[in-house]
């Protein structure tokens, strides 16, 4: 028999050297800002009045804190090529402080009644790492529409 490293120990070998010398470090998922999480819904139309549920996930590793929990939703209406903001979240049910690596939490939203029929999106704080220096763009839902109830 020979006395030679196989590949698989040869390999081990080279990981146990990086880690050792430093050279090779285990960091946490991170995508960066605007990519650490996903927003989407169940269903794509909605009546006035009805509540919208919004699926979040941290697409991360990160622990990611939300700046004032979903207090500051606010629901956006397409006009033309722009968005306005109709109506902004005043009551808070709940404050979430923090969203857990992988983890998935619905949000609802009841619509206004009344609203008019169109194409909606909900907007809202983009939750960030604690060591967040610089500011993030606004977590964007896709859009969804909303139908007159009668």
């Amino acid at each position: 028999m020979r006395g030679t490293l196989g590949r698989a120990n040869l390999g081990f070998f080279a990981a146990f050297t990086l880690m050792a010398t430093g050279c090779l470090t285990v960091r946490p998922y991170d995508p960066g800002p605007g990519n650490r999480v996903a927003a989407g819904f169940a269903q794509d139309a909605y009546l006035s009045g009805e509540s919208v549920n919004v699926t979040i996930s941290n697409l991360s590793d990160v622990l990611l804190y939300y700046p004032g929990g979903f207090c500051k939703t606010e629901l956006q209406r397409k006009a033309g090529s722009s968005w306005m903001t109709v109506d902004r979240s005043a009551d808070c049910p709940v404050v979430l402080d923090f969203l857990e690596p992988g983890q998935t939490v619905v949000h609802q939203y009841r619509l206004p009644k009344g609203v008019a029929g169109g194409v909606y999106r909900l907007t809202m704080p983009m939750p960030v790492p604690e060591e967040a220096v610089d500011a993030e763009p606004e977590l964007q839902t896709p859009a969804f529409k909303v139908q007159a109830s009668s």
